[in-house]
């Protein structure tokens, strides 16, 4: 059964604890500043061309302050660093070591209307996927999820009726300054995105309804043997996810177009379909199924990947949790002669909070 909440609510768990069990280390005329983060080792097979192999799952470690102004208005500020150069979950990044800002922001809140942040940080994009709980191998959201240099506005959410509520979200993403980079990895030139968020209950039933739509442009001098203008990427995604006691389940659909010289050049689809079942209260068990699909529009070439996830986790308590996961991955080329590929991965993990 899904609680109304506000946002700012769920918004100041997720950031000032980013943890379980983050600690006040000072708090003094209205201001508070606390420390967290969490330590996360994963054991494996990450690809059939790779040894079993030990990495670092996200590990990292989050400063948060907060300063009451007055009437409900807050000024915040977030530090985060990470350890594998800010790779995600999964990734062939095995680093222990090159601590590094993963996120950096700050910004104001109030309770009534939302919160508005500046820096290195997500966008509410990010947000919009709902049925990810895989801890390894799981989630493709399509959309722009963040930046360097990202402006974003997250709403409060505003009551629609008894136990229904609906929220937006705004970014807008700054690209490389420099107008005269050819370097591909500085191409940004903007990027801007919308998301809305409707949650509600109707007894032991709950929904919500997550919506998604970024823009992101490329300048054409990161292209300087191309006569191409610049490529842009419009991607937009919906995600569904119904709650019944201990079972929740859901879908998401999303797609992307790349754009060249205003032609449609590639388009990809994103299809997820997920499940779990909080067994006992300490554990639960997931199954995730995703269709992947990238066309050449030109040439008509297609590639799938269907991807199937099945996992479980079990929490010793609000600090400790082990978790472990399967997956396999069947790739396909649509084109003469046909390629086929597959794959099986696995994992098991630990993670700690702090």
């Amino acid at each position: 059964m899904i609680i109304m909440k506000k946002t700012l609510v769920a918004l100041a768990v997720a950031m000032t604890a980013a943890s379980a069990s983050a600690t006040t280390i000072y708090e003094q005329e209205g201001t508070k500043v606390q420390l967290g983060g969490r330590v996360d080792v994963m054991l494996g097979k990450f690809g059939k061309d790779e040894r079993t192999d030990l990495r670092n799952n996200e590990s990292r470690i989050d400063v948060h302050a907060e300063h009451q102004i007055s009437n409900g208005l807050k000024a915040l500020a977030h530090y985060r660093m990470r350890f594998n150069k800010g790779g995600d979950k999964g990734d062939t990044n095995k680093s222990f070591n090159d601590p590094t800002t993963n996120k950096l922001w700050l910004g104001l809140a109030h309770d009534d209307v939302g919160r508005l942040t500046f820096g290195k940080q997500n966008t509410t994009g990010d947000d919009v996927q709902l049925n990810d709980s895989a801890y390894i191998f799981g989630g493709n959201n399509n959309l722009n999820t963040g930046g360097d240099k990202v402006a974003s506005f997250r709403s409060a959410d505003f009551k629609l009726g008894a136990n229904q509520a609906l929220g937006f979200g705004l970014d807008y993403e700054f690209g490389n300054s420099d107008k005269t980079s050819n370097k591909p990895e500085k191409a940004l030139k903007n990027a801007y995105g919308v998301s809305s968020f409707y949650d509600g209950s109707f007894g032991d039933f709950g929904v919500k309804f997550n919506a998604g739509y970024t823009l992101e442009k490329d300048d054409r001098h990161a292209y300087p043997t191309d006569t191409r203008t610049g490529d842009k990427r419009r991607s937009w995604r919906l995600a569904s996810e119904f709650t019944f006691g201990p079972v929740s389940f859901g879908g998401e659909y999303g797609r992307t177009d790349h754009k060249v010289d205003n032609s449609t050049h590639q388009r990809d689809r994103f299809v997820l379909a997920a499940v779990k079942y909080q067994v006992i209260e300490p554990s639960k068990v997931y199954f995730q199924y995703q269709n992947n699909q990238e066309k050449t529009v030109s040439t008509g070439v297609k590639e799938t990947e269907n991807k199937y996830i099945i996992g479980a986790d079990y929490k010793f308590n609000k600090n400790v949790l082990v978790y472990t996961e399967l997956a396999r991955v069947l790739e396909k080329t649509h084109t003469a002669p046909v390629k086929k590929a597959n794959d099986t991965m696995y994992g098991v993990g630990l993670r700690v909070y702090f």
